[in-house]
């Protein structure tokens, strides 16, 4: 039966070869957007997800409130909230505490090149699944200038040599490589290229009595490893009583510290963090822009769908004698409706390949719209996201021919075959004063209205933020971040070249929104 009605769908859709390629191309505009979205979607979500433990992943937050300055939801926490998880908080795995300012310049042999990374405890390689190529995960990051590199840092440094027990030298110190990992992968929060022993960061710290203060919160983060249902609600109450009790010792700053899932940290609520920005380590994506981008594809769909609808309806005359003989020799009023919604399916299917290559041609607009999205989506087929694409589509089929499915099922045979003037639409009830049939075309006329008044909105927004005027010539400025060097030497050379007509420090980066990153 099922295929009966594909094949008789394929015979009319040849026969009205215009109707059907204007419903096609139609629909293939409008899918490609939600193709987009859908690839932009999938691949939000499958940030983190190749953790083993991901599920009982947990990083601790704070709201913060000053008395100087405006506070709020921060990522990160204190070095200090993290040794006070582990020694009076019950119920927990493992605590991992990291911190995120690790960047600095490496020489082996001849070669300087710089590297980014996290100082980091050893429990960190057993919450998070970052599988060790060479070395033990145990002992690794356990002593200090002990670095933990990953499979292209280590050729980038090392060549093809192996790099475990090589020497690094980080300004005046030697480090030793205790571990090779496998890189990181694309869509995980985190992103490093090494992990350098926290015991080292703690000594490096010891002169700097805010190393270890409770409101020095603004470049670390902490992980936790709850065990399978775990008790939240008592390890919320033990982390209230760890704030309550801190608190006490510093009246400018009240913190509250939060469990915030793991798969919550890319597309979840907009946090504050030591960058200025949203997270203070990797990618973060607000709900709400999700909301955004669904309704703008919903409203493309939306049209190219009541388009369909209306040229149905409107070819109504065509196909009543068609319905009139299917119904007089016993067909069923849903069995009218599937031989509509699968041509619809038919049309969207076909709708669908076309898309296809309008979503290959409008991906690298996408992912080069910004520098953060290049960090943050690759749009790339797997076989999940074909397996949403095929879904998607016959829904669109589905939406597309529902009402073209109910009204030819609602056409009386006697009618249909009957030789009358009157348009077909009215020997079906709800048509008969056309109210309906305006309606979906003013609905189309509206829904389309509201597309292109967005779109053109957003764009002009676009292009007025690119050419928004900072008050100052920005051409021919190129800002060096120093990797934690001192800039003296390199500000004495560059001065010496004709081609350097000023110089200027700066802790931040001008004009970019970023009042806390230092270069």
């Amino acid at each position: 039966m099922i295929g009966s009605y594909f094949k008789t769908s394929g015979r009319s859709l040849m026969r009205n070869k215009l109707f059907s390629s204007i419903n096609v191309i139609g629909l293939a505009i409008s899918m490609s957007v939600g193709l987009l979205l859908i690839a932009f979607v999938f691949d939000l979500l499958s940030y983190d997800k190749f953790h083993k433990n991901g599920k009982r992943i947990y990083r601790i937050t704070n709201v913060a409130t000053f008395q100087s300055e405006q506070g709020g939801k921060f990522a990160s926490t204190s070095i200090k909230t993290g040794k006070l998880i582990r020694e009076k908080v019950t119920g927990i795995e493992e605590v991992a505490i990291m911190r995120n300012d690790f960047s600095q310049d490496a020489k082996v042999g001849d070669k300087i090149l710089p590297i980014k990374g996290f100082w980091a405890e050893p429990s960190l390689l057993r919450i998070f699944t970052f599988p060790m190529l060479e070395g033990n995960p145990e002992t690794a990051l356990k002593d200090p200038h002990s670095i933990v590199l990953t499979e292209t840092a280590a050729k980038k440094l090392f060549g093809n040599e192996s790099a475990l027990g090589k020497a690094i030298k980080f300004d005046t110190l030697d480090y030793q490589v205790t571990g090779i990992i496998k890189d990181v992968p694309f869509f995980s929060h985190i992103n490093f290229e090494a992990l350098i022993s926290f015991s080292t960061a703690e000594q490096n710290g010891k002169a700097d009595k805010r190393f270890e203060a409770w409101t020095n919160m603004f470049s670390n983060s902490v992980y936790l490893l709850l065990p399978e249902n775990a008790d939240m609600a008592s390890i919320q109450l033990q982390l209230d009583a760890i704030a309550k009790e801190e608190n006490l010792t510093d009246q400018q700053t009240k913190i509250q510290l939060e469990l915030l899932p793991l798969y919550d940290i890319v597309v979840g609520e907009n946090l504050r963090s030591s960058e200025g920005g949203p997270g203070s380590v990797g990618p973060h994506m607000p709900p709400a822009v999700l909301w955004i981008l669904g309704g703008l594809a919903f409203v493309v769909i939306l049209s190219a769908c009541f388009n369909y609808t209306n040229l149905s309806i409107a070819r109504a005359m065509r196909r009543l004698k068609e319905v009139g003989l299917r119904k007089a020799i016993g067909a069923q009023k849903s069995q009218v409706r599937q031989q509509f919604l699968a041509e619809a399916i038919m049309i969207s299917l076909a709708a669908l390949f076309l898309s296809y290559f309008i979503f290959l041609a409008l991906r690298p607009q996408l992912i080069n719209m910004a520098p953060q999205m290049q960090r943050m989506v690759k749009l790339d087929l797997t076989p999940a996201v074909v397996v949403a694409f095929i879904f998607f589509s016959v829904a669109v089929g589905v939406i597309a021919g529902l009402m073209p499915a109910i009204f030819f099922s609602k056409v009386s045979a006697i009618n249909a075959l009957r030789n009358v003037s009157a348009p077909a639409y009215r020997s079906v009830k709800a048509f008969k004063q056309g109210t309906l049939r305006r309606a979906m075309v003013v609905t189309q006329y509206t829904v389309t209205l509201i597309f292109i008044t967005t779109t053109t909105v957003g764009y002009v927004q676009y292009k007025n933020i690119l050419a928004f005027d900072l008050g100052f010539n920005t051409e021919n400025i190129l800002n060096i971040n120093m990797q934690g060097n001192k800039p003296d030497a390199l500000l004495k050379e560059l001065s010496e070249m004709p081609e350097v007509a000023a110089l200027s420090r700066s802790l931040i980066i001008t004009s970019v929104g970023n009042a806390w990153a230092a270069i």
